[in-house]
Order: structure tokens, then sequence, then C-alpha cells
């Protein structure tokens, strides 16, 4: 694959069966340097179909740790100075513990954490070799917001929990239309409900985007509870 560092990568996070896409280089190169991308994961340039074990992509590779360098034996046998020491007393030692690399590793972990984490299923889009699927049950309070591919074109619909949209709730021409329809279900709700977004994997972040501008404006004025996304990645590479 060529080196290209401007362009745009879709980030697979195989052991979380996660994919992130359209990341600059730069920040590919930053999670990598903090350990949340791996060499097992998976890259590939935005648009293209092929996925690449991201450990051989040649313009990432300076970026993983590298091991240390083995000394030759010429080099072993070299004279080594020493400096030795004196054991300080305990009453100059320091009782202090510095918190700060804990801090450090703590917070690289929950943003690797928050990263990976996945939302439940509530989908009806058809997903072939999913990993890791399960089952939900069927819950009222709950609406889904879906966003799918027909023919190349973007399909939104509103449904309840796993069950199917109605007809006049399917096959919204945009966002618009999906904020005028969930308006006027909301209007007979008694309970403010929680939303779900269920994306298919090949639509790009900025349209689910500003569906959920739509959704945080509702959360802002109490008549919404809350929402999040799942995105279903079509397939394996």
């Amino acid at each position: 694959m060529a080196d290209q560092p401007k362009r745009f990568f879709d980030l697979w996070f195989v052991l979380a069966n996660n994919v992130i896409k359209e990341v600059p280089f730069h920040v590919v190169t930053d999670w990598i340097q903090q350990g949340m991308a791996v060499p097992d994961d998976r890259i590939r340039p935005s648009g293209t179909s092929e996925w690449y074990p991201l450990s051989n992509v040649v313009a990432f590779q300076p970026y993983f740790p590298q091991p240390e360098r083995s000394l030759d034996p010429a080099e072993a046998l070299k004279p080594v100075e020493m400096e030795v020491e004196w054991k300080k007393s305990s009453d100059e030692e320091d009782d202090d513990v510095d918190m700060i690399p804990l801090i450090d590793i703590s917070l690289v972990l929950l943003i690797f954490f928050m990263m990976t984490m996945t939302v439940a299923s509530f989908s009806r889009i058809n997903v072939p070799n999913m990993q890791n699927a399960f089952t939900i049950e069927q819950d009222p309070g709950i609406m889904r917001i879906d966003i799918d591919l027909k023919g190349g074109q973007r399909v939104y619909s509103i449904g309840l929990g796993t069950l199917e949209p109605s007809e006049e709730d399917s096959n919204l021409g945009s966002d618009v239309e999906v904020m005028i329809r969930l308006d006027e279900r909301l209007r007979v709700v008694t309970v403010p409900p929680k939303v779900r977004i269920a994306a298919h994997g090949d639509i790009p972040y900025e349209v689910v985007e500003e569906v959920m501008k739509g959704l945080e404006r509702r959360v802002e004025k109490g008549i919404l509870r809350d929402y999040a996304v799942e995105v279903n990645e079509r397939g394996k590479p």
C-alpha cells in the first residue's frame, strides 16, 4: 500500500470488531503511539475495499514501539564503566509517590474503552457474518432510527425496539424528514424515550452526525432521554 500520509483511512479494531472511517493520518499515528491501535488491527485507505495489517504499512511502522537492540559479541566484551552510588539514608528518601504516570495510564485506558465500546444491536438491517451478536427484547420505550443504503441512495426509517417500521415511517429521503416524523411521534408520548441510531457501515460520518445534532437539540429540550449510535459493517474484508 502506498505511503500517503495526507490521506484518510478506515481503521478496523479487530479485537473489538469496530470500524472507524475517514481517520486522518496523524490521528492513526497518535493511536499507535498511545497503544490504542495494535499491529494486528487492519487499515485501508478510505474509499477502497482491501484491508491490510496495520503493522505491514510502511508509513505507520516507525510509530510502533521498537524492540531494544541486542549487543553484538564484540560490543558486549567492551569494558563497562560503573559508578558506585551510595545508598541514601531513610531520612533522605522522598516518601511521596508520583501519581502522574498512573493518571496518564488511566486516561489512556479510559479513552480506549470509550472508543471500543459497542452499542447493543437495535437494527433491523441484515448484516451478514456479524460477530458477537445477541438478541434484545422489544422495548416500546426505545425508538430506532435506521440509516441504510438502497441502490446507492441513503434511506431513513423510524421504528420501535426491534419492530419493523411502519409504511409511513419507511423510505424517508433525508434527515429533515426523519426529524419531522420523530417530532410527530414524540407529541403522543408521555415519557421522553431513548433513541438509537442504526447506521449502515458505509454511511459517511457526516450523515450520522447531522442526525445526532437533531437528537442532541431534542435532548436539551427534554423531549428525549438520550441517544446512541451503532455502526454496522457489512461483510468481512
